[in-house]
């Protein structure tokens, strides 16, 4: 409360970090993308919600998809570790992708002398230079009943996604076995938070767990992501006060104001990384049009998803020099 230092990063030096992070757009640039898939994402939603409860309104179609959980955490830790199998067995199965020979995922529950930071979960991944890399997947308690809420099945099946396969647990396994150090130690969050989400919705189109329940979370998830990337550019451009940002998080997504609060104070002192969820989906759905149209019929996902996978944590903009190499 008695900090005074400015923590606005500031237009110049917020255009400064844009362009060293080579993110192929300007500051301008990326909050359009933002406010534009913040419309359709909102839209998207919006035609769901018949489908998961005739006659109910936003708020009760959101209570219908949070009530859907198990009886008894053990029980939804379970649910977790069955959901990750699955959609390991679901990219494997339709050729999306190919795990490393090394490929090791344990989803335990939160040591106690943690809990008190890791309120819901957490993905811990493989140590770099292990003989046989293991990544832990945590899952904490619920403080409360109501909490179980958030460990809803729709959730779980979009966690087991993003967090596992074939998202952070999968492109991460891959990334360790590149021989040089250099992308070994490369970790450009638009990439590694872009590819995680990319895959939400990219399992999806292919139909694990394609459920109206499942899509539900799915846009839910993309329109907190997208007000992240408007919040992160104009809280450090000086285009919004803290406050407004507080109340535009709790306006657009439904957060509780104490969880709003927290968001954006996070936001505070991470310019420009806030952006990197639905921004590098954005950019990385740029690269795969790009490469589908250039390659035609000679156009593989599996290959596109194995060149990223396998290349590193390198910034998206470097990706694509591996397809040009390679054409």
């Amino acid at each position: 409360p008695r900090a005074h230092a400015e923590w606005k990063a500031g237009p110049e030096r917020y255009e400064e970090m844009v362009r060293l992070r080579e993110l192929e757009a300007t500051g301008d640039e990326i909050l359009a993308v933002g406010e534009e898939l913040l419309v359709s994402e909102h839209a998207a939603r919006e035609a769901l919600l018949p489908e998961i409860g005739p006659g109910a309104s936003a708020a009760e179609v959101a209570d219908i998809v949070k009530n859907d959980h198990a009886r008894t955490f053990a029980e939804s830790l379970v649910e977790y570790r069955d959901s990750m199998d699955a959609a390991r067995a679901f990219v494997v199965e339709h050729g999306l992708a190919t795990p490393p020979d090394e490929d090791h995922l344990h989803v335990i529950e939160t040591p106690s002398f943690i809990r008190h930071v890791i309120p819901f979960a957490a993905y811990y991944e493989p140590a770099k230079f292990d003989a046989h890399p293991v990544g832990t997947y945590i899952v904490t308690p619920p403080s409360s009943p109501e909490m179980m809420r958030e460990h809803n099945r729709a959730s779980i099946s979009n966690t087991s996604v993003h967090e596992a396969y074939p998202g952070h647990h999968l492109q991460l396994s891959a990334a360790i076995t590149n021989p040089s150090l250099v992308r070994l130690f490369s970790g450009a969050p638009e990439f590694a938070e872009g590819w995680a989400f990319y895959c939400e919705r990219m399992m999806k189109e292919h139909g694990f767990d394609a459920t109206a329940k499942g899509w539900y979370i799915v846009h839910t998830d993309a329109i907190w992501r997208a007000v992240r990337i408007i919040l992160d550019v104009a809280l450090h451009r000086g285009r919004i006060s803290f406050e407004d940002a507080v109340e535009r998080l709790v306006a657009e997504t439904g957060f509780e104001r104490p969880a709003a609060l927290a968001e954006v104070k996070r936001y505070t002192s991470t310019p420009t990384y806030q952006l990197s969820y639905l921004y590098g989906r954005h950019m990385i759905d740029k690269l795969k049009a790009d490469i589908s149209a250039r390659e035609g019929a000679d156009f593989s996902l599996r290959r596109f998803h194995d060149t990223l996978l396998y290349g590193g944590t390198m910034p998206v903009s470097y990706a694509r020099r591996l397809f040009e190499a390679s054409s």
